[in-house]
């Protein structure tokens, strides 16, 4: 499974791997277009060519992938990782 998302997050470009990140916020196409600076339509197109690579049918499909996929990379072998966990993570306040 890891590999797999692995293998499907990386076949994005950067610009799809945040557009994905603003799905999974919930985030509208017109939003998206606001926050990045390009057009609803150019939005719209960025999360068609992101289901097409992901092989997923719904935004919320490539939210739950995109969520994954950032819970992985704050994890190394299994061991959490992220600031203020491991040597080198810069310092964050954690809120009870």
């Amino acid at each position: 499974m890891i590999d797999e998302l692995h293998s499907s997050m990386r076949a994005l470009s950067e610009r799809e791997s945040e557009v994905a990140r603003l799905v999974a916020t919930g985030m509208t196409n017109y939003s998206i277009g606001v926050e990045l600076g390009i057009s609803e339509r150019t939005a719209r197109e960025y999360i068609a060519r992101i289901m097409l690579k992901l092989r997923v049918s719904t935004r919320v499909e490539i939210a739950v992938i995109s969520t994954k996929w950032e819970l992985f990379k704050l994890t190394r072998n299994g061991q959490p990782h992220g600031p203020g966990v491991c040597p080198g993570c810069p310092v964050a306040r954690v809120i009870p």
